[in-house]
C-alpha cells in the first residue's frame, strides 16, 4: 500500500490554472480603482497645497508664486524672482511635489502666464478676473480644481 502524500502535477497544474483565471478577471477593476485612487489623492494634495499657498501669503504678506510643471508643481516664496521655471535648482521651496505615476497636469488648459499663479498678501489670486480651474488627469479620468477670484477653491 502506497502512502498519498502531497499534489500530483495535475492537481498542481489545475490550482494554478484556476488562480490564474481569477487573477485575469479581478486585475483590471482593481488597475482602473488604482488609477482613480491616485488622482483623488494628487488632486486632494493639490488642493491643500493651494491653500497652504494662500495661508502662508497671508501670514507674511508677501507673493506666494505656485509653478505648474507636468509631473510636479512648486510653492515659494516669488519675492520679485519672476524668472523661476520647473527646471531651476538650488532655491529653497515651501513645497516640491512629485504628482503620483500616471497622474499629470495638463499643462495646455492652464491659463496662467509661464504656468504659474499667486497668491498675494490677502490670499487673494493676483490678476484674477474670473473663475479658474486647473486640470489633473490619468489616463482616464480628469478632475479640477476651480478657484474663483477671491481664493475659494472647489473640486469638480
Amino acid at each position: 500500500m502506497r502512502k498519498n502524500s502531497g499534489f500530483t502535477a495535475f492537481e498542481l497544474a489545475v490550482s494554478l490554472a484556476i488562480m490564474v483565471i481569477i487573477a485575469a478577471a479581478v486585475l483590471p477593476p482593481y488597475l482602473k480603482w488604482l488609477r482613480g485612487y491616485r488622482l483623488k489623492g494628487a488632486v486632494s494634495n493639490l488642493m491643500a497645497d493651494l491653500e497652504m499657498a494662500k495661508i502662508r501669503a497671508i501670514r507674511e504678506n508677501d507673493l506666494i508664486a505656485v509653478q505648474f510643471c507636468q509631473n510636479r508643481y512648486t510653492i515659494f516664496n516669488e519675492s520679485g524672482d519672476t524668472n523661476y521655471t520647473c527646471t531651476s535648482a538650488g532655491r529653497e521651496v515651501y513645497r516640491d511635489r512629485t504628482l503620483p505615476s500616471g497622474v499629470e497636469i495638463a499643462l495646455g488648459d492652464l491659463t496662467f502666464a509661464n504656468n504659474r499663479t499667486n497668491f498675494n498678501g490677502r490670499g487673494l489670486p493676483v490678476g484674477w478676473t474670473a473663475e479658474t480651474d486647473i486640470p489633473v488627469k490619468n489616463r482616464s479620468d480628469t478632475q479640477k480644481i476651480i478657484i474663483n477670484r477671491l481664493g475659494y477653491m472647489k473640486v469638480e
